[in-house]
C-alpha cells in the first residue's frame, strides 16, 4: 500500500464519480494528480475540495503527460474515443463501465492493451463488494442448496443518461454480478422493456435470464420513487435476501423452502391424499460482515495491477462478456409502449 503513494494519475471526468474516485486516491495518501474536464464548472469544484490536485487544460496534453494510469470517468458514449487515444499512447487505463457501447469498439481496445501489455480495466464495482463477496462463498459451499430463482432490483429516480440506456447504466451492474456469482453465462435471454422519455432509451426494463436450471431475473428502472437495491436467492433449501439500502444487517440467510414429497404423493390417490407443498420455516441468520468500501478495494485493485503487471478481476474481456449480453438485449424488440 506504500508505494502507492508514489503514483502519478491522471483523472478524466470530473462529474460525481470523478469526484468519488479522487476523494478515494486522497484517502490512499495518493496525491499526485492530474484532472481534466471539458466542463469548467466541474473543475472548479474539483479544485476547490481538492486543491493538491493538478488542472490540465487539454486532453491531448493529459495523455502526453508521463503518468502511471489513468482514470476515465466521462459518459459511456465517449469512453470508446478517449480510452482508443490512451492505450495508443501504452497508458493503462481505468474505464468506468460501460467501458464502450458497442462490443466491436470494446474489441479493438482489448486487441491494442494486449499487443501494448497494457491494463484495461473496467468499472464493475459489485465484484469489489464484500456482501457479494459472501454471497459468492455462500453459493459456492451450498449453504443454500441448489439455486432455482436470483432476482435483482435496482431501481431509483434519476441520473437519467442521455447516451445509455437504464439497462447499460442499471441493469449492467446485476448482469455482471449474476455472471461472478454464478461463474457462467446465461444461454436465454428475455426482456421486456419500456421508453418514456427518449425513443430506445429504455427506462425501465425487467430482464429474464436462464443460466440453464437458475432463472434470474432483473428489474431496473430510473422512473421510481425511492432508491431500492435487492437481491434475493431462492435456494432448494434457504432463501438469501441482501438489502444494500438497509443501514444494518444488509444480508439476511433464510432457513425456509418450500417442496413437495414425490414418493409419497405417488403412493396415493388423489381421493385420499392432496399433494400441498410443504413449507419448512426455520430460524433467519443474519451473518456479520466488515464493511470495506467498494471503491476504495476496487481503485486498490486497479493500482497494484498496475504496479505488479498482473490482469485485472474485470478486465476487457471481463467487460465484453457484458456488453454482448446487454447488446443483444437492446436489438430485441419486445419493448412494450
Amino acid at each position: 500500500m506504500e508505494k502507492l503513494k508514489e503514483l502519478k494519475i491522471g483523472i478524466i471526468g470530473c462529474g460525481y464519480w470523478g469526484t468519488n474516485i479522487v476523494k478515494t486516491l486522497e484517502q490512499l495518501k495518493i496525491k499526485n494528480i492530474f484532472i481534466y474536464d471539458v466542463n469548467n464548472s466541474n473543475l472548479k469544484l474539483m479544485r476547490k475540495k481538492f486543491p493538491f490536485a493538478k488542472e490540465v487544460k487539454n486532453l491531448d496534453t493529459l495523455i502526453q503527460k508521463n503518468l502511471d494510469c489513468y482514470f476515465l470517468v466521462t459518459p459511456a458514449s465517449t469512453h470508446y474515443k478517449i480510452a482508443l487515444k490512451l492505450l495508443k499512447r501504452k497508458k493503462d487505463v481505468f474505464v468506468e463501465k460501460p467501458v464502450t457501447l458497442k462490443s466491436k469498439h470494446l474489441n479493438k481496445l482489448i486487441t491494442i492493451a494486449k499487443k501494448n501489455q497494457n491494463i484495461l480495466m473496467s468499472g464493475y464495482i459489485y465484484n469489489h463488494n464484500n456482501y457479494i463477496n459472501y454471497i459468492k462463498k455462500t453459493l459456492e459451499k451450498k449453504i443454500l442448496g441448489n439455486i432455482k430463482y436470483i432476482y435483482f432490483e435496482r431501481c431509483n429516480l434519476g441520473p437519467i443518461r442521455n447516451d445509455a440506456s437504464c439497462v447499460w447504466d442499471l441493469a449492467s451492474h446485476d448482469i455482471s454480478t449474476s455472471i461472478y456469482l454464478l461463474n457462467k453465462l446465461p444461454n436465454k435471454i428475455k426482456s421486456e422493456k419500456f421508453d418514456f422519455l427518449k425513443k430506445n432509451k429504455f427506462d425501465i426494463s425487467t430482464l429474464n435470464l436462464s443460466f440453464n436450471n437458475i432463472k434470474v431475473q432483473i428489474k431496473s428502472s430510473w422512473l421510481y420513487p425511492e432508491k431500492t437495491r435487492k437481491l434475493i436467492i431462492i435456494g432448494e433449501k434457504k432463501m438469501l435476501q441482501f438489502d444494500e439500502i438497509s443501514s444494518e444487517n444488509k444480508i439476511k440467510i433464510y432457513n425456509k423452502f418450500a417442496t413437495y414429497y414425490p414418493n409419497i404423493v405417488s403412493k396415493f390417490s388423489k381421493k385420499f391424499f392432496s399433494p400441498n407443498a410443504k413449507i419448512k420455516i426455520g430460524k433467519t441468520f443474519e451473518p456479520k460482515i466488515k464493511f470495506f468500501p467498494p471503491l476504495k478495494k476496487e481503485v486498490i485493485h486497479f493500482l497494484e495491477c498496475v504496479k505488479k503487471r498482473k490482469m485485472p478481476l474485470t478486465d476487457g474481456n471481463y467487460a465484453l462478456k457484458v456488453s454482448k449480453i446487454i447488446e443483444k438485449i437492446e436489438k430485441e424488440r419486445s419493448k412494450m409502449n
